[in-house]
């Protein structure tokens, strides 16, 4: 991409990430979106009936519904809500997908759904969370710019996936080996 990285790794998502997660899932709702940016994955949920908090660390021009300043690696609970939908900044999603996983009440039938590169599943640092993942939506190239950068026409050069997660499935930190 011949544009420099977001400061915040802001990169909005598409509708048409959100509409491939909403024709692919359930999604019990009401619904937090912690890392929520200018708003685009919420209102995109809401337009579809789903009540959702929306934050994010930062405050935005231009955001829509979104309350700034929550720092969701220190939230303790999910704010009444049933599901988790996020896309986290990449720097961090490691740290988000832990602790969404963490809070989200299993119990309630709740699920965490992250947009994430699709070969973020790859690492072996990763290896206790995928056998948390319960079904792997691919988006193929989507085109996530950073705020205000031309778009050019290209199309997306990285894959992306929603990774939908069931806590509570086997304990964080269970690693599974399968021999060769």
């Amino acid at each position: 991409m011949n544009n420099e990285r977001h400061p915040d790794d802001l990169y909005e998502t598409p509708p048409e990430a959100v509409d491939m997660l909403y024709n692919a899932d359930n999604i019990p709702g009401p619904i937090l979106e912690p890392s929520a940016g200018k708003g685009s994955i919420a209102n995109a949920l809401r337009a579809r009936g789903y009540y959702v908090t929306a934050y994010d660390l930062h405050e935005y021009p231009g955001s829509s519904g979104v309350y700034p300043g929550v720092d969701f690696l220190q939230e303790s609970d999910t704010r009444g809500c049933r599901s988790i939908v996020m896309n986290p900044p990449y720097k961090d999603a490691d740290k988000h997908v832990r602790h969404a996983l963490n809070i989200l009440p299993g119990q309630e039938g709740g699920v965490v759904c992250v947009l994430l590169r699709l070969t973020w599943m790859a690492a072996k640092k990763r290896a206790d969370l995928l056998p948390h993942i319960e079904k792997i939506i691919i988006c193929g190239r989507l085109k996530m710019l950073p705020p205000n950068a031309p778009d050019t026409g290209h199309s997306g050069t990285v894959d992306f996936a929603w990774f939908i997660f069931r806590p509570f499935r086997l304990p964080l930190g269970t690693v599974i080996v399968r021999a060769s």
